[in-house]
């Protein structure tokens, strides 16, 4: 009974033939279907506990599975209060959250860095939103993203600020996405900024809250949640310095308003920095996100993704030596 619903079930979610680890994991048009073994340690476990814990499914996942009796123990529709024995397997079949409603397509070039059955990573140009605020936002690269891929659920595992540049990462599922969210994802940034930080490396753990009576601007507040920012000097120049940034906590404007409570803003960030010599190489905040490390959830790889520098940062990279240049030669 069991091998016939098995070979139902994976005939009509056209699951690939490869496992990946412990894992079989596939989605049709709006469904995620996963399962795994229990093993001799996960003996006499709750079905709940099992599917958060070992399976690293959601709490919502779960309830959205639940309505529609698709939590299965070798094969059978299970409470998930049903305590599990050691080798049986455990399956879940989640409703996908079917965003083509709410997100339209849009034809437009989106520079693909990365792409599995999982995950998909794009380079943000500056100037465009990460995902839709308003209902009117059709030109975002979630819009852009529906036109390459119809079928996928829309997953922000990361985002960017409208003119910042670089890596952004989307979950093509609500597991993966859920998986990515409890995975150490490794955040490198590069960043241009007004004058030199006294230390070469440091760390600045400041707190960040909203501006009171802002829905945008955020600032350095003792109440604030905790705000972790590593830094490293990668060029000292005249009047100016290249960081590179590393983030530990993922506030909004977390590396700006660090930048500028330290007292070296981001160059040309209208918000929190002020006006210099070198706004004249780009109209965006030089801000960059330019590498990514994690281990993958499903695949157990380690991945690393890499963005180069866009031109207006080049051009501003080089701005910021020759005038350094310059001004050397003339002490």
């Amino acid at each position: 009974m069991y091998a016939i619903f098995l070979f139902l079930l994976l005939w009509k979610l056209d699951i690939p033939k490869h496992l990946k680890y412990n894992y079989i994991m596939t989605k049709d048009e709006h469904d995620i279907y996963i399962e795994l073994e229990v093993q001799p340690a996960s003996h006499k476990r709750r079905l709940s506990a099992f599917l958060r814990k070992e399976m690293g499914i959601s709490g919502n996942c779960i309830r959205r599975a639940k309505t529609f009796d698709n939590i299965f123990v070798d094969g059978q529709s299970e409470h998930t209060d049903y305590i599990l024995s050691s080798g049986q397997l455990v399956g879940i079949i989640v409703p996908d959250k079917n965003t083509k409603s709410l997100i339209p397509s849009a034809d437009m070039k989106l520079d693909v860095l990365y792409d599995d059955d999982y995950l998909v990573a794009i380079d943000k140009p500056y100037g465009i939103l990460c995902h839709p605020i308003m209902d009117t936002d059709e030109d975002t690269l979630a819009n852009g993203l529906k036109h390459i891929y119809p079928g996928m659920g829309i997953h922000p595992v990361s985002r960017l600020d409208r003119d910042t540049t670089g890596i952004v990462i989307y979950a093509k599922n609500s597991i993966v996405h859920h998986k990515m969210s409890i995975t150490d994802i490794d955040k490198r940034y590069i960043g241009m900024v007004i004058g030199i930080p006294e230390k070469d490396e440091a760390t600045i753990d400041m707190p960040i809250a909203r501006v009171p009576d802002s829905a945008m601007l955020r600032h350095y507040d003792p109440e604030g949640k905790q705000s972790i920012t590593h830094y490293t000097i990668l060029y000292k120049g005249y009047d100016a310095s290249i960081l590179s940034f590393k983030l530990e906590t993922g506030r909004t404007h977390q590396i700006r308003v660090h930048c500028k409570e330290s007292g070296f803003p981001i160059i040309h960030d209208t918000l929190y920095g002020k006006e210099c010599d070198y706004d004249i190489y780009l109209s965006r905040q030089a801000l960059h996100s330019y590498q990514t490390s994690f281990v993958h959830p499903f695949t157990n790889e380690s991945i690393t993704i890499t963005s180069p520098l866009h031109e207006d940062m080049k051009k501003l990279e080089n701005a910021i030596k020759e005038k350094s240049l310059v001004n050397d030669n003339h002490r």
